[in-house]
């Protein structure tokens, strides 16, 4: 019996491969299914964010055959596994149990302590609770995870230590532009993140912040109503280019939203200065836009690149945090130990969780 990490994220994996293994709401609950009839499989749960796509597994036999597993979500996705196998990370046992709580909390992610990975990982459980791929032991260690990573969140907010990806898109226009409050901007989306944007850059001082998407229901629920973003029909979104100093994808779309051959032919003044910052994985924007020699191109991968490290910054608890950690991965084993006394079994399975 053992809890596994099947996986590839931004430390191994380069964003143009990340971004064939995203993985939507509506895809996610058929590649569960499909995962749960695997030999071996127990429990599943899959989290896809822009930093990582991973399986979660439990599996009642007393060895899973990983690379099955791997080579069975690279055809589900229609990938080679050849071409993949190099990117895929695994953790088993306590690594596993340490790597789940690790995510959920914003400690593994590209921006450490980012404050989005939370609400995604509940969410990742909330899909996998609803198709029934997880049960009693995945549920209680994503519980615990999430009860572990609010204790570090809270503990980073009063550091000061919280991140996001809107914050650091914020600094990078800051930093391209002296003055950013005269600036106008673009947000392609309307989900999670395409607000948080809003919200950042209004606080930042911005005034001229115009969004569109596809779902227009979505668009006016997550837009900030402060008078100062501007709602436009996504048919037209290129007629705005032009007069956009700063263009930001925030989609789940599967698909490019701007495209450079679209985009020359809007893009009417060869002076004027444009940044694109995608922070979409599948990436929003075309990567030939950057041949334009009147755009620069920014990626999610190429952002923390502009992190600003403050002067007399105060660094992150790691003390807390990794006791943190240690005190629910002893929880977790603790209950599933326990479990079987409680179901009337009187020969627990040994497990060496530390192997």
């Amino acid at each position: 019996m053992k809890i596994y990490v099947i996986g590839l994220n931004y430390k191994t994996t380069p964003i143009e491969i990340r971004e064939k293994f995203s993985v939507n709401t509506e895809e996610c609950g058929e590649i569960l299914c499909e995962l749960k009839r695997a030999e071996g499989v127990s429990e599943c749960a899959l989290l896809s964010t822009c930093n990582r796509t991973e399986l979660h597994i439990y599996s009642e036999n007393m060895l899973l055959q990983t690379s099955k597993i791997e080579e069975y979500f690279c055809r589900l996705k229609g990938m080679d596994i050849y071409q993949i196998k190099k990117y895929f990370y695994v953790y088993e046992g306590i690594n596993a149990i340490h790597h789940i709580i690790k995510v959920a909390s914003g400690m593994d992610s590209m921006l450490l302590g980012e404050d989005q990975i939370l609400g995604q990982f509940k969410r990742a459980y909330e899909i996998s609770m609803k198709h029934g791929t997880s049960r009693a032991v995945l549920n209680t260690l994503s519980r615990l995870a999430v009860t572990s990573s609010k204790k570090i969140k809270t503990r980073n907010l009063l550091l000061g230590k919280a991140a996001s990806f809107a914050a650091q898109a914020g600094q990078l226009i800051d930093l391209l532009f002296e003055d950013m409050a005269q600036r106008s901007v673009l947000i392609i989306g309307s989900g999670e993140i395409a607000g948080t944007v809003v919200n950042r850059l209004t606080e930042m001082g911005m005034k001229n912040i115009s969004m569109t998407s596809r779902d227009k229901a979505s668009m006016g629920k997550n837009s900030v109503d402060n008078g100062r973003t501007r709602l436009i029909d996504y048919n037209d979104r290129y007629a705005y280019i032009d007069s956009s100093d700063v263009v930001i994808g925030a989609t789940s779309s599967p698909h490019y939203t701007l495209t450079m051959d679209m985009l020359e032919a809007n893009m009417k003044d060869p002076d004027k200065k444009h940044v694109f910052i995608d922070l979409a994985v599948p990436r929003d924007f075309d990567e030939a836009i950057a041949r334009l020699e009147n755009a620069e191109l920014f990626n999610i991968d190429q952002l923390k690149e502009f992190a600003r490290v403050k002067k007399g910054q105060v660094p992150f608890d790691y003390k807390f945090i990794a006791q943190q950690i240690e005190n629910h991965t002893e929880e977790f084993i603790r209950w599933f130990e326990n479990r079987y006394s409680y179901q009337g079994i009187s020969k627990i399975p040994a497990v060496n969780w530390r192997e």
